[in-house]
C-alpha cells in the first residue's frame, strides 16, 4: 500500500535533513576554515527567519562573478541586435527589424541587480552537492520567488507572455502567436526557471514534444546561414544571428525565475 507524509512528518523529515546538513557541514567547514560563512549557512537562516515551507525550485542565488558580467554582456547582446535591425530595415522585412528591435527594448528594461547564477543553488541542492557550496563571501544576494503563472516567448511577434495552463506544450504556446511568427524556425531555445537551457525542434521535421511549466521562457532561433543570405543584405549578419541564438538563451537564464520575488543581499 502506497503511503503518504503528513504536514507533521513533512516538517519533521525536513527538520531532520536540517539536522543532516548541519552535522555534515562541518567536515566541509574544514576545507575553507570553520568561521567561513556559506550559502548553505545562509539559507538555514532563511529558514529560521521564514518558518513557512520554502518553495526550492523557485529559489536563487547571484555569484559576484555572474553580476559582474552582466552589464557587458547585455550592451554586447543589444549591439549585435541592432545590427541584425538594420539589415532588416535594408532588406525590407519590417516584421522581423520590429521583432528585434522589441527584443533589444526589453533587455534597457532589465534591472541588472534581479538576477541570478543559472541552476540550483538552494538548501536541498547543496546538501546533497557540499563540495559545491560557495562561501557567501561569493554571493550577492539570494532569494525566493512566488511561482510564476505564464510562459514567456521571444518570437518574431516579440516578447509575449501568455498564461500557463496544465499541460501546456511548446507547440501550444506557439499557437498562441501570429502565424507568421514560428514561420521558417526550426528550433527554440528553452530556459527553465532553473536556468537550464533546452534546444528543442519545433519544425514539422524535428518537432519534440516540449512540456512546458510556469515562468519558462522560449526563445525561437533567427534563421542563420542559408536563411538569412537569402533575406539580409549586410556580410556577417549570419555570425550576428547565431551570437544572438547563442548569447539570447544564455542571458535570459540570469534572469529571476518569477516577478514577485523576495530578495536579500548579502552584507
Amino acid at each position: 500500500m502506497k503511503r503518504t507524509m503528513t504536514g507533521s512528518a513533512t516538517r519533521l523529515a525536513a527538520a531532520l535533513l536540517a539536522g543532516l546538513w548541519l552535522g555534515t557541514a562541518a567536515s566541509g567547514a574544514l576545507a575553507q576554515g570553520a568561521d567561513t560563512p556559506t550559502l548553505a549557512d545562509a539559507w538555514l537562516r532563511w529558514q529560521q527567519e521564514h518558518p513557512a515551507p520554502v518553495a526550492w525550485q523557485q529559489a536563487f542565488a547571484l555569484r559576484h562573478d555572474t553580476a559582474a558580467a552582466l552589464a557587458e554582456r547585455r550592451r554586447q547582446l543589444m549591439a549585435e541586435l541592432g545590427t541584425l535591425a538594420v539589415s532588416a530595415r535594408v532588406a525590407g522585412d519590417s516584421a522581423r527589424e520590429s521583432a528585434l528591435l522589441a527584443w533589444r527594448e526589453r533587455l534597457a528594461e532589465w534591472r541588472l541587480e534581479e538576477a541570478r547564477t543559472p541552476g540550483r543553488l538552494d538548501l536541498p541542492w547543496l546538501g546533497a552537492n557540499l563540495r559545491d557550496n560557495p562561501p557567501l563571501s561569493r554571493i550577492a544576494h539570494l532569494g525566493v520567488c512566488v511561482r510564476s503563472s505564464w510562459v514567456e516567448l521571444w518570437s518574431r511577434d516579440g516578447v509575449t507572455r501568455i498564461d500557463w495552463v496544465p499541460d501546456l506544450t511548446l507547440s501550444a504556446a506557439l499557437e498562441a502567436l501570429s502565424p507568421a511568427a514560428a514561420d521558417g524556425v526550426d528550433h527554440a531555445a528553452l530556459i527553465t526557471p532553473e536556468g537550464r537551457i533546452w534546444r528543442r525542434g519545433v519544425a514539422a521535421w524535428n518537432h519534440q514534444r516540449t512540456p512546458l511549466v510556469p515562468g519558462s521562457r522560449v526563445v525561437l532561433e533567427l534563421p542563420t546561414r542559408q536563411g538569412l543570405r537569402g533575406a539580409l543584405p549586410f556580410p556577417g549578419t549570419t555570425h550576428e544571428a547565431e551570437l544572438i541564438n547563442t548569447h539570447l538563451p544564455e542571458l535570459l537564464a540570469t534572469r529571476l525565475p518569477g516577478d514577485d520575488c523576495r530578495l536579500r543581499k548579502v552584507p
